[in-house]
């Protein structure tokens, strides 16, 4: 992210803000690449935040679509397997503390 802090120079052009489309005032952000203009940090932040998680591609989205997957996948098995090896150390703890075969 490269961005510049521009103080006290209103744009050329009446200009809005890239995220909110509000009107800019005498100080903004530019991002620095691509010359667009956000009326504060915060807009500019969320502006970035939300095109770094837009795929730019069909692979990319179809690349992140199958990571989501399987990390679902994995968190469900992860929750499995821990509900059955609390039910294995339950009955465990059970058996030897009745006195069962050994």
């Amino acid at each position: 992210m490269r961005f510049m802090l521009v103080n006290q120079e209103h744009p050329s052009h009446n200009s809005a803000c890239s995220a909110c489309a509000q009107p800019l005032g005498s100080s903004y952000v530019r991002h620095v690449s691509k010359q667009e203009r956000y009326c504060d940090y915060d807009c500019y932040r969320q502006q970035t935040a939300m095109d770094m998680l837009r795929p730019r591609s069909p692979f990319e989205a179809i690349a992140v679509l199958t990571a989501m997957a399987g990390w679902s996948w994995m968190i469900q098995m992860s929750a499995l397997s821990r509900s059955l090896a609390e039910v294995y150390l339950r009955e465990y703890v059970l058996l030897t503390t009745e006195g069962g075969d050994r």
